[in-house]
């Protein structure tokens, strides 16, 4: 006998979708949005039961759909008796429009031609509400993610409020800062100097991500893996790992994801700050040691959401490791993550 209530095997699938406008121009055809899903037996992307509640996942800048299970970039958490059980909750992750794991990116049939295409965290959201609508799934129980993934969750919620029942943005900020914008233009500047840019800017991309590798890491806890002699090879190794699994375009766009991230300017045909349009209850996480998103961003997104009436909670992360303690502290996330989940009971 079947038990329908057991946690099937996660599923790959990929959805055609409507074509997308972008919001800074240019349309997006022949739409595809690559997905991940973990579920009961019973439940299954072809025929969502309305009984199982949806935690939605957006994943970072070079992250994929694969959220859980083997080599899943938050396998720890994900799993039956985990924080985000899917043997009562279907676990959903859809890699981000743009980016290289299946779905519509740069150099792809029916992205737009021209060179001035940029994306924003506002054009990611729109493709993964597009996915929900195609499953079917009108309403979130939670919606999650880090860094460029937590400007996503922002953006969800500003586009669709009536859709999630509560967010939690990790690492991240209410619109990009010179600071975080400046990074990204020196990692920019890296990629076009390589002689193949773009299609074939190796050594370019490598140095694009040894460079990002030192932004989400924080001294002390990169002082206990590497010393001054394997430092070098460390970020090396990353660099040519990265190379390996991705092209310097999907890389811009994602760095244009994060650089065109504005939730205090109005959404296209809307007026007023987007943040004031969340009506979720949110828990913003910052990292206390995140030297690319700082604690003080954080405090900055949880004010600007209470002064607009959102219901906001706050926690920080604490760990030697920087920007990338959402993806290594586990605990404090089994924690953070069922504190989440309570803000909005199924």
């Amino acid at each position: 006998m079947v038990d329908r209530c057991a946690p099937a095997a996660p599923q790959h699938f990929i959805l055609a979708l409507p074509d997308l406008r972008l919001a800074r121009g240019g349309v997006v055809r022949r739409h595809r949005i690559a997905a991940w899903w973990w579920s009961r037996a019973d439940d299954t992307p072809a025929e969502p039961l309305a009984d199982v509640p949806t935690v939605l996942l957006v994943h970072a800048l070079t992250g994929g759909a694969l959220a859980g299970g083997k080599d899943g970039w938050w396998e720890p958490l994900i799993g039956p008796g985990r924080a985000l059980d899917s043997s009562t909750h279907r676990i959903l992750c859809f890699n981000n429009l743009g980016s290289f794991y299946g779905s519509s990116a740069p150099g792809m049939p029916g992205w737009p031609k021209s060179k001035k295409t940029q994306l924003t965290s506002v054009d990611l959201a729109g493709a993964i509400l597009q996915g929900l609508d195609a499953l079917g799934l009108k309403r979130v129980q939670l919606a999650a993610g880090g860094s460029l993934g937590g400007m996503v969750v922002l953006a969800l919620a500003a586009r669709d409020p009536k859709r999630f029942a509560a967010i939690m943005p990790i690492a991240t900020s209410a619109t990009a800062t010179a600071w975080t914008v400046g990074w990204n233009h020196v990692a920019r500047a890296a990629l076009r100097v390589d002689p193949g840019y773009p299609h074939h800017a190796a050594r370019g991309l490598e140095v694009a991500r040894q460079i990002a590798m030192l932004t989400y890491r924080a001294e002390p806890g990169l002082g206990q893996k590497q010393t001054a002699r394997t430092i070098g090879s460390y970020l090396e190794h990353h660099g040519k790992k990265l190379h390996g699994r991705f092209t310097a375009g999907c890389y811009e766009s994602q760095l244009d994801a994060m650089n065109y991230h504005d939730l205090t300017e109005p959404l296209p045909g809307t007026r007023g700050p987007a943040l004031a349009r969340i009506k979720a209850p949110v828990l913003v996480v910052d990292v206390d040691t995140d030297q690319l998103f700082k604690p003080a961003q954080s405090e900055a997104l949880a004010a600007a959401l209470r002064a607009n009436g959102t219901r906001v909670e706050r926690a920080t992360l604490r760990s030697p490791h920087g920007h990338d303690a959402f993806l290594l502290e586990w605990e404090q996330l089994t924690k953070l993550l069922r504190r989440a989940l309570a803000l909005s009971p199924s």
